[in-house]
């Protein structure tokens, strides 16, 4: 049993550090962009200029990470980004685009009682998964009006707050090398996530409920406490009723404790296990019957997950894999019978498969641009989601040329994002070298996750804005990396940089 249970973790850490050193290879060698009309291009990049950064901002680590620092105490900081964020949000005050703007037409329907959009073909038919949101949308909009967009925004960045901070709990949790303080700079920098406050969807309050269940699972694995694990399955429910998404962090989390049970076989883990699997599907059909009561329609299901899987492995306009379309024009044809509509899914999907099969340059060549149109391009999306927006307001000149105008502005923000992403996966991958040999289970619920994310987005529809929550969970194990690298510097300069390679 015990070499079982080193092999499972040799597996998983193993698998971790492959994917990152393939995304950090592609994050160094190419770039992909994506334009207003989110069509993907992909750019060669420029490795040794990577590299030089890599280096030069390692070496920087060895003087400036002297000691304890305490730059700007946590409560002060945080407050500093939550008026940073609100004001960024009262600059642009953006309206909806995309589903952020179906959601609103939605809240709209919802609250003056027309369900049309829970008939078959309507959106809430064809996509069960956003029940919750056009709820939610619903009951902000009975209480602001269409001003609710910007109350929206404004929980947003008071989530992001959250976000940053849940990540520092998360980093003292490694014990790394560096201050709290520099991980909170750190943090910041990586500036896609700040920038989805305007963005009027679940993905920053879903992640908020997520990140903090991982908190407390994370203290349930070591104190046994069914008070963190009951904390946990609600916050991690919840961010699943918001964003179905974040069903991959559920998954991961099930996963860390089967295998801590199988190393400690607590017997506590049992009945936790069977609390949170209870209540995801508890949920799901209180929220099922709740909208069948309400709207007097019988739900389906919705478009077949095998659609969407389908579509992963098809070549689009915007990039291969990306969203075409193609799964709601089969649903709408089947006269939105859930069967039919699969079998024919899984028809497309096998023919897809075969010509893999059959030319294998071209599947390599596929899945390769897949991988790269979603984890190498840089932004995740957060110019392109405030893009061909209205706003309330007029946008200042600065914020109206990064977001609208392009040019040199834009340019230096997408250099930025793309020297940060590899200074993200390749730290990242030192944690995977740091923490080989001593790994603890609660520390391995973050590779998980990042690993079930990188895995459901291969076979599933591609975009990149999907990939932002994981390499957000990067974040504290990136620094831990850092962090790793800089002792080790410092340890060779002590002794004299003549001993560097020794």
């Amino acid at each position: 049993m015990n070499n079982l249970i080193k092999l499972l973790k040799n597996f998983v850490f193993g698998l971790f550090g492959v994917i990152l050193c393939l995304l950090f290879l592609l994050s160094i060698f190419q770039t992909s962009k994506v334009n207003s009309d989110e069509q993907i291009s992909f750019h060669w990049d420029f490795p040794f200029l990577h590299i030089i950064f890599l280096i030069l901002i390692c070496l920087a680590g060895v003087y400036l990470f002297q000691r304890e620092h305490k730059f700007l105490p946590s409560k002060y900081f945080y407050l500093l980004a939550a008026i940073v964020l609100l004001t960024l949000v009262f600059l642009t005050q953006f309206w909806p685009k995309g589903d952020s703007f179906i959601l609103m037409n939605m809240a709209v329907h919802i609250s003056e009682g027309n369900f049309q959009d829970f008939l078959p073909g309507g959106y809430l038919y064809n996509q069960p998964h956003q029940l919750t949101m056009a709820y939610l949308c619903a009951a902000l909009y009975k209480l602001f009006g269409r001003s609710y967009i910007f109350v929206f925004q404004a929980l947003n960045c008071f989530c992001t707050v959250g976000v940053l901070y849940m990540l520092q709990v998360l980093y003292e949790r490694l014990c790394g090398k560096i201050s709290k303080a520099g991980f909170r700079v750190f943090s910041v920098l990586f500036l896609p996530c700040l920038l989805y406050v305007t963005f009027v969807y679940g993905t920053m309050p879903g992640l908020f409920l997520a990140l903090s269940a991982c908190v407390q699972w994370m203290k349930y694995l070591t104190s046994g406490s069914y008070r963190n694990a009951f904390a946990a399955v609600i916050l991690i429910t919840a961010a699943k009723m918001i964003k179905s998404n974040y069903l991959i962090f559920v998954v991961a989390m099930a996963a860390v404790l089967a295998y801590d049970f199988l190393k400690t076989v607590r017997k506590r883990h049992v009945a936790v296990l069977c609390m949170l699997i209870v209540s995801i599907f508890l949920t799901s059909h209180a929220m099922t019957s709740f909208t069948e009561h309400l709207t007097k329609v019988t739900s389906k299901g919705g478009i077949p997950s095998v659609l969407f899987v389908m579509m992963g492995f098809q070549d689009g306009q915007l990039a291969p894999g990306w969203w075409t379309g193609y799964h709601e024009l089969i649903f709408l044809k089947n006269d939105f019978d859930v069967e039919k509509s699969a079998e024919i899914g899984k028809e497309r999907l096998l023919e897809s498969l075969e010509k893999m099969k059959n030319d294998p340059a071209y599947g390599a060549s596929f899945l390769l641009k897949k991988t790269a149109s979603q984890w190498s391009e840089p932004t995740y999306q957060s110019i392109w989601i405030q893009q061909n927006r209205d706003s309330n307001t007029h946008v200042p000149k600065i914020l109206d040329r990064l977001f609208f105008g392009g040019g040199r502005l834009a340019d230096a923000y997408i250099l930025f994002c793309n020297l940060f992403q590899s200074f993200l996966y390749f730290f990242a991958l030192l944690f995977v070298v740091g923490k080989w040999k001593d790994v603890s289970v609660s520390e391995l619920l973050l590779p998980v996750i990042f690993i079930g994310g990188f895995l459901f987005h291969f076979f599933w529809e591609a975009k990149g804005q999907y990939t932002l929550p994981y390499c957000i969970c990067l974040l504290p194990m990136c620094f831990w990396g850092y962090g790793f690298a800089v002792q080790w510097l410092r340890d060779r300069k002590e002794k004299g940089w003549k001993w560097f390679l020794k």
